[in-house]
């Protein structure tokens, strides 16, 4: 008689058969542990050495755990499910890896048996602890810290581990990594055989069964962005792809950023951008304002995926801040400095949107295509901000977050241009010098004297009695001309009369 289950055995041979069964199997462990082939390194522009293809990445790094549909990540030493899993990797790269016949698989039993507690059968030796916790970073006095995930001192190891700190600085198997190869890439092309990655996930799943009731449960926070755009569809599809594309795309660096001021208190800028999306992020977002812009120390700025910046710049600073925030919205890399630590180059990630109340939060050049620029008309009303703190509290973020990943991109890319609004026209008007705009009406011929040939002696006279009626400063007569005769032709000529 054959035997088809557990069940037959039993009844035919007894339980010891059984244990004997499901004990050999439980030895010989999972059947799919063949590792897959080691995939050659290639070059990248994410930060550090040796980086390599992001399904190779994922398939030496996760296994699929036996019997469920949660992932093992054997870097990080943790358990997801496989929604984060997919907003980490992409689900393209996802789906590639969960059916790629190299996949590994695993079981809990060999997950619990890797602790470090007594009772799972791991080390208790304080010295080994810290052999398998930190890292030496080459050549500077940090280390990194796997539980704290984060760069630390030498001195502040030494302080945490008194007793044992000398016999693992001398420990033979001591781990050592260069300091280009302690890296920030979400973009997961980083070969975690050679490099650290200090980035572990959005840590939000996304609320996957939203898209099938029409994304009620973010009902209000779509309304309220909608109400800062001012019922604009062309401008709400803009920033809509604006603030999918790097979560679709997680990592992406765009050359843009938003900027939303208004004259108007309480139109809901901060609810948005500041609640809404940093819930999104988690400790990959930052609320930022002037004191960390104008701070020596740039840490601030080190592993963020999203910043809102809040009135980040003073009258006087207006001028002096402006190439720092060009820097930050397109460098591909920026400096880390933070205090007591050596500092070091990282890769840059971060996308911003700059909030404010002012006619003029910084001043904007008519070239410059960095910015979005909105000027939102009317006061968030009572409804829609109870509406908008209900969903906060009852999965909005995770619907809206389902929403983005699942909104249409088109064209749009990273390097793609603003819009051109009317807000923006009045920020780059309200910029101008004088001398631009007193330029700007002679060649329109909006003046008394025509657009045309000259004396230099002249001209400046006119723009003197223009500066004097429209109350600007004038420059003075070589600057004046020096700057004209950069758009014009300046020659010097001599006629004899007769």
């Amino acid at each position: 008689m054959a035997l088809s289950d557990f069940n037959d055995l039993h009844k035919t041979k007894g339980l010891e058969a059984v244990r004997g069964q499901v004990m050999a199997a439980i030895k010989a462990g999972p059947a799919n542990t063949e590792q897959p082939p080691a995939s050659p390194p290639a070059p990248s522009d994410a930060g550090g050495a040796g980086e390599a293809d992001p399904l190779a990445n994922a398939l030496k790094r996760y296994a699929l755990i036996h019997g469920e549909t949660k992932v093992y990540d054997e870097h990080a030493k943790k358990v997801y499910k496989q929604a984060g899993m997919k907003a980490t990797l992409g689900a393209k790269v996802f789906n590639e890896w969960l059916n790629h016949e190299g996949r590994r698989t695993t079981t809990w039993v060999a997950i619990n048996s890797a602790g470090e507690t007594p009772e799972k059968g791991g080390s208790t030796d304080p010295l080994e602890k810290m052999i398998k916790r930190f890292t030496y970073i080459y050549p500077t006095k940090n280390v990194w810290d796997d539980d704290y995930q984060d760069v630390v001192t030498l001195e502040a190891l030494k302080a945490l581990h008194p007793n044992e700190f000398a016999r693992w600085n001398e420990h033979p198997r001591r781990k050592v990594k260069l300091q280009e190869n302690i890296v920030f890439d979400p973009t997961q092309q980083a070969d975690p055989e050679t490099t650290i990655n200090t980035f572990t996930g959005i840590p939000l799943a996304p609320d996957e069964p939203a898209k099938a009731d029409g994304y009620s449960r973010c009902q209000s926070i779509m309304a309220l962005i909608k109400h800062l755009c001012n019922g604009d569809e062309e401008v709400l599809d803009w920033v809509l792809k604006w603030l999918a594309y790097p979560l679709q795309h997680v990592g992406a660096k765009l050359d843009t950023a938003l900027l939303f001021h208004s004259d108007v208190q309480g139109s809901g800028k901060s609810l948005f951008f500041g609640r809404v999306m940093t819930t999104i992020y988690g400790r990959y977002a930052s609320i930022l304002g002037q004191h960390q812009l104008e701070s020596q120390y740039t840490d601030w700025r080190s592993r963020l995926l999203y910043a809102v910046f809040e009135e980040v710049l003073s009258r006087t600073e207006k001028h002096n801040q402006m190439g720092t925030i060009k820097h930050m919205i397109t460098g591909t890399t920026q400096r880390i400095e933070r205090k007591f630590v050596s500092g070091w180059e990282e890769a840059n990630h971060m996308n911003g949107v700059f909030l404010s109340n002012e006619i003029q939060p910084f001043p904007l050049e008519p070239s410059d295509r960095r910015f979005l620029v909105v000027w939102p008309r009317h006061t968030l009303s009572p409804e829609l901000q109870h509406g908008v703190s209900l969903e906060l509290d009852n999965g909005g973020p995770s619907a809206f977050y389902q929403l983005l990943l699942d909104y249409p991109l088109g064209d749009f890319s990273p390097h793609s241009k603003p819009l051109q609004t009317r807000a923006r026209e009045r920020i780059v008007e309200f910029s101008l010098p004088n001398f631009e705009v007193f330029y700007r009406e002679w060649k329109n011929g909006e003046l008394d004297v025509p657009f045309g040939a000259c004396l230099t002696r002249d001209l400046y006279g006119v723009y003197q009695t223009w500066c004097k009626r429209t109350g600007n400063r004038a420059l003075s007569e070589t600057k004046l001309i020096t700057i004209y005769a950069s758009r014009i032709n300046k020659e010097r000529k001599f006629y004899r009369l007769e």
